[in-house]
């Protein structure tokens, strides 16, 4: 099941940049709970509509340029690295936002999304800290 969630994670991520928000959010459980870097304004999104709108939001503001760098299969967890190659669609302002997410599935469905800033603090999340 685990190059399955994978397979989910990747088929997601083109979704996303499609903007195709039935495909994105079709393997979300209904009760799915994203939890952000302390940094970013939102902590806590809840709920399959609250995170397709959370997402929709984001990719209107930065563009739909996600690209997953690395993933690692962790069985029913998949760690993954992103790089967000943004532009301010009113300010037309360029950047690269880097993150790691540390996704959970159960019964092929994404039910917990961790999102960190530091790498490092994703690897101690998922136990594969050296």
């Amino acid at each position: 099941m685990s190059q399955e969630n994978v397979d989910l994670l990747r088929s997601g991520n083109d979704a996303f940049r499609r903007g195709d928000w039935a495909a994105w959010g079709a393997n979300f459980d209904p009760d799915i709970l994203v939890r952000t870097d302390p940094i970013w304004p939102e902590q806590r999104i809840y709920g399959r509509e609250a995170v397709l709108e959370w997402g929709s939001g984001t990719r209107e503001s930065l563009g739909p340029d996600v690209r997953i760098d690395e993933i690692e299969d962790l069985g029913d967890r998949v760690l993954a690295r992103l790089r967000w190659i943004t532009r301010g669609q009113q300010s037309g302002l360029e950047g690269e936002l880097r993150w790691s997410e540390l996704v959970t599935f159960r019964e092929g469905r994404v039910v917990f999304i961790e999102m960190f800033l530091d790498h490092e603090r994703a690897l101690k999340a998922a136990g594969l800290e050296d």
